[in-house]
């Protein structure tokens, strides 16, 4: 026999077809390293064993004569043992694999016999009688349990495990179909059940027991122990009324299986520790429900739950003791801390909320207490109720704070600045919300790691906005004005941006800085959240938005970091409008007049903070604010024509003060000019003078200015589109109208610009007076053309030809004289 022989498996010498990943028997791999390295070390043994059997043939052997030789040789370097085999080449993966197939067969197999056995005693149940329902039930799992012991004796574990399940099963239906039958006489469904899920345990165990040579135990029956645990609780508690006994003693008695099965049956160990704490979760649970269900003394002590609570927060502490392991230990005692605080505090549920409220305060606040007091090593005992107890007292803030805000919702909308809060009486006690928020943050303050003995955050500060904000709630829960708890809002407010302000800063500034930023950020939030709780009232509101733009102001100009500042600056504009707005109306302002005083105050903090997150935020109030007050007044087309002129004054002056808003001269012109518009369409004007002259006085200006900023810059470029809007449309109007005092202006206009453009040797001018003076004066002529006798304009026409004609030449070199002198003109 060889040790290493490639087609056998080494484990349980079952053949090994070539190219198998693993051992379809025993499932042992076959490719792994550790294969690869056993096959070596067995190769080698099958060496030794062969120079084993060559040295007993040479000492059994006649002596040789001796004969003379040479010193022998010594052996070569590389000489040793053969070769180890070297392992066949690992085939490509594809598919399902050898051993995988025979799981899923047997699988289905013992699936399909299960489903068979119980639609056999659904259908044949009733005609074969008490002896043939006794000889087939007992036949078949008689059948099963032992084919499955035969199979895994025969080495096909695989066959084996399937067909255990299938005697366990019709084990459990043995029971279930006996209790159909009256086996059991008038007992309920639940022992029937329990003695099933008892049957499949002891089965199981039964079935576990056995072990064939070096085989492994069957595995299946040692999990269905755990299955028919849990099951045979169930039934437990459906037949009895004492189901916390039920529980408690199943707990017990699961424990001490698993401790007796830890090293001979570990599969059953861990099958049933999983089940036990399943039923002891579930005990525990209802033990919960009960002492809050009938939280009095008599139902919480004398009815049970409270003795079931402190019996399941014992059983915790019973792995850590028995296994010895401190964290194990430590962990079961946090959850059975729980359980007893709960079973103290339950009795409180019964009164009233209030009183309910106090106690899980106090309980909350000694084991809070507790965490930070107790060792490090101890600590994590009181972190499970501290945690819980936390999440109570939120929910009793949480309770708190919907009342109030229900309280402040149902006053009516335009109300004055006295109203009082009325409404729902709260449900909890007001007085407890402040500890009640306090206590939570002060235990996520002691689970934040210490660095030299302190907090790693600030928690103090959070602590003082949190206690504001619920001092807040509190207000709101008694008959308080609106404007305290609006006001008290504000203050805390104010308060968490002058705490970011006051924060340490270090050289680079991340942590200070950033904790500066969240405080600041969280003091403009609460000042937005006081104008909406200002909401009935309008005295109120704007009480609110004064005091969000002063924090604005405050964060904007003082804060230290870009986000803050920046944050401050958008909000600064909207708590504007909303002050100027609701101060208006409350102040008894008709809304048509306070367009006007917001956009001029919108543009003179435009114009003292020139940044995008001013400018744009006060645009798009404007844009919003503006039109209402517009549409507000009697007269629409003056009240628009108002507000624009308002707002060119804005942007004219926005340009002139910041060199970097030169630009918005060119929006303010058109704005004036609309105005204009409005206003003379609004009271009826139809010449066009006093549509373009502003426009056109204006344009002119600003090329003047420009031609003194750049002398070398051409009269066309800046004068031409002013002068030309000044003159074309009183152009048009003199051609219907000649003989006007339009025409007259006109052309006096014509003869100052002629004489000015050539005066100045300016081209725009000089070109614009004398084309328009020209076709004023042939408009002027008109009239009068027709009387004049035709021979004399043909006399007049020849003696022009006849001049131009004789003089062609030397005024030719007149002209190019004159061109030449006008090209030099500016």
């Amino acid at each position: 026999m060889r040790y290493a022989d490639p087609d056998l498996c080494p484990d349980c010498r079952s053949d090994l077809p070539r190219g198998s990943a693993a051992c379809a028997t025993c499932a042992l791999p076959v490719r792994h390293p550790l294969a690869v390295e056993l096959f070596a070390t067995l190769t080698r043994a099958d060496s030794l064993v062969a120079q084993l059997r060559s040295v007993a043939t040479q000492a059994t052997a006649p002596p040789a004569a001796p004969r003379v030789a040479g010193p022998v040789p010594p052996p070569p370097p590389g000489a040793g043992p053969a070769a180890s085999y070297p392992p066949p080449p690992a085939p490509p993966r594809a598919g399902v694999g050898t051993a995988v197939i025979p799981k899923i067969l047997l699988g289905l197999g013992a699936f399909c016999l299960l489903a068979a056995a119980i639609g056999f005693l659904a259908v044949a149940w009733s005609v074969i009688g008490v002896g043939g329902r006794t000889a087939v039930l007992l036949t078949l799992t008689a059948a099963a349990t032992g084919g499955s012991l035969l199979l895994n004796k025969a080495g096909l574990r695989i066959a084996g495990e399937s067909m255990s399940v299938v005697a366990l099963g019709m084990m459990l239906l043995d029971v279930i179909g006996g209790h159909s039958a009256g086996w059991f006489g008038d007992s309920s469904a639940g022992w029937a059940v329990a003695a099933g899920g008892a049957v499949m345990a002891l089965g199981g165990t039964g079935m576990a027991l056995p072990r064939f040579g070096d085989g492994p135990r069957l595995v299946a029956p040692q999990v269905f122990v755990g299955i028919g645990y849990v099951v045979g609780w169930a039934g437990l508690v459906a037949a009895l009324d004492h189901e916390l006994i039920a529980g408690h003693a199943l707990v017990a008695l699961g424990a001490g299986i698993t401790w007796l099965s830890r090293t001979a049956l570990p599969v059953r160990a861990w099958s049933v520790g999983i089940a036990t704490a399943v039923v002891w979760s579930a005990t525990a649970a209802y033990g919960v429900v009960l002492a809050f269900a009938e939280p009095d003394l008599g139902g919480l002590w004398i009815g049970g739950s409270g003795w079931s609570l402190l019996a399941s927060a014992a059983t915790t502490l019973a792995p850590g003791l028995v296994l010895r392991k401190r964290d194990l230990l430590i962990g079961g005692a946090s959850v059975g801390a729980v359980l007893v605080t709960i079973a103290l505090v339950a009795p409180a549920v019964d009164e009233s909320a209030r009183i309910a409220g106090a106690v899980t305060l106090a309980v909350t606040a000694a084991w809070v207490a507790a965490y930070r007091l107790l060792p490090a090593t101890l600590r994590m005992v009181a972190l499970a109720p501290a945690a819980i107890g936390s999440l109570a007292l939120l929910a009793f803030v949480a309770v708190t704070s919907v009342v109030a805000l229900v309280r402040i919702a149902g006053i009516g909308a335009g109300s004055s600045f006295e109203v009082v809060l009325r409404g729902p009486d709260p449900v909890t006690e007001p007085l407890l919300t402040v500890p009640s928020v306090l206590v939570p943050l002060a235990f996520l303050a002691f689970l934040q790691p210490r660095r030299d003995g302190r907090t790693g955050a600030p928690w103090w500060q959070a602590g003082a906005v949190i206690g504001g904000l619920a001092t807040v709630i509190t207000l709101a829960s008694y008959d308080v004005p609106l404007a305290v708890v609006v006001g008290c809002v504000g203050l805390v407010a104010v308060g968490s941006m002058v705490l970011g302000l006051v924060a340490p800063s270090t050289g680079s500034g991340q942590r200070h800085d950033g904790r500066q930023t969240a405080l600041g950020l969280v003091g403009l939030g609460i000042g937005a959240v006081g104008i909406l709780l200002a909401l009935p009232s309008t005295p109120v509101v704007a009480v609110a938005s004064g005091m969000l733009l002063g924090i604005a102001l405050i964060g904007h100009f003082l804060g230290r970091t870009t986000e803050l500042r920046g944050v401050a600056a958008v909000t600064l504009s909207p708590a504007l409008a909303v002050l100027v707005w609701t101060a208006g109306l409350a102040n008894d302002v008709d809304a048509a007049w306070l367009g006007m005083p917001l956009l001029a105050l919108l543009g003179l903090l435009a114009i003292a903070r020139p940044r995008l997150e001013v400018e744009v935020p006060a645009v798009l109030v404007a844009v919003a604010a503006v039109p209402p007050a517009i549409f507000a007044g009697d007269d629409a087309g003056g009240s628009l024509a108002l507000h624009l002129v308002v707002l060119g004054a804005v942007l004219s002056a926005t340009a002139l003060v910041h060199e970097s808003r030169r630009m918005l001269v060119w929006v303010a012109v058109p704005v004036f000019a609309l105005a204009s518009w409005v206003w003379f369409g609004d009271k009826g004007v139809t010449a066009p003078e006093p549509y373009t002259l502003p426009i056109a006085a204006a344009l002119v200006l600003l090329g003047l200015l420009h031609l003194r900023r750049h002398p070398d810059a051409g009269t066309e470029v800046a004068l031409l589109p002013g002068l030309l809007l000044g003159t074309l449309p009183s152009l048009v109007w003199v051609l219907g109208d000649p003989v006007s005092l339009r025409a007259l202006a006109l052309g006096a206009a014509c003869l100052v610009l002629t004489i000015a453009g050539a005066a100045l040797r300016w081209s725009a001018p000089l070109l614009v007076g004398s084309i328009v003076g020209s076709v004023v004066v042939l408009r002027e002529m008109g009239p009068y053309a027709a009387d004049v006798p035709q021979w004399v304009w043909i006399g007049l026409a020849g003696a022009l030809l006849t001049t131009v004609g004789i003089t062609w030449e030397r005024r030719l070199l007149d002209v190019r004289n004159a061109v030449g002198a006008i090209g030099r003109l500016r």
